[in-house]
């Protein structure tokens, strides 16, 4: 009778133990990032330990960061964060630039009102826009990710078309000085090459700006 009873107990704890392990195995928990559910792998899913969730680093993946483990350092780089930073610094650098390089542009047409009316011309405005735009005609590849074929090196043409307005002021002083016709023939070429620039310049800044812009939504 007394082995019968601990037959029958052990039966009845087996019996509860095996049902608190399976009303107490962990469900897989959904993870939602911007309301888009990221993708885990069976053995990498989130778990919650003492009553916090913990999710493997390579989850996030899903949600566009860069996970690199290196020298104890977890390095964790979001991409909608590195294309937003794109924008911002594109429409600070456009904005400056456009605004001095128009100034140039604005300047020189009004000298050359004086020039054709054979009155005196002060250059050094033209000087002062010429270097305010120089110091800023790119943007710092530190800055810039990036994106399709494009790197921050595309901005260059800014530089260039503010290069050739610089020789074309410097050939338009010297028909100022000598009279040579020439130098002012020079100078409408290397004018033309500036503006040509410029357009180019434009041309790719959208194109980047566009580009930058999808990374960062999509």
């Amino acid at each position: 009778m007394k082995k019968m009873m601990v037959v029958t107990l052990a039966l009845t704890l087996l019996s509860a133990s095996m049902a608190f392990t399976a009303t107490s195995a962990p469900k897989k928990i959904d993870i939602l990032f911007n309301e888009k559910e990221l993708k885990t792998q069976a053995d990498a899913e989130a778990r919650i330990i003492d009553g916090r969730v913990y999710i493997p680093a390579n989850i996030l993946r899903g949600a566009r960061f860069s996970v690199e483990y290196k020298n104890s350092t977890l390095h964790l780089v979001n991409s909608y964060f590195l294309y937003t930073r794109n924008l911002m610094e594109m429409h600070v650098f456009n904005h400056v630039f456009t605004t001095r390089f128009n100034k140039i542009d604005q300047e020189v047409v009004n000298i050359m009102g004086k020039v054709i009316l054979e009155e005196p011309a002060d250059f050094s405005k033209l000087h002062e826009f010429i270097e305010e735009a120089e110091s800023n005609a790119g943007i710092n590849p530190g800055n810039f990710t990036p994106v399709l074929d494009y790197s921050s090196f595309d901005f260059s043409l800014a530089w260039k078309s503010v290069e050739a307005y610089k020789k074309a002021v410097h050939e338009l002083i010297a028909y100022v000085d000598t009279g040579d016709k020439e130098k002012l023939k020079s100078f409408y070429q290397e004018r033309k090459q500036a503006l040509e620039y410029y357009d180019l310049y434009t041309n790719v800044y959208d194109q980047i700006f566009k580009a930058s812009f999808t990374s960062a939504v999509r």
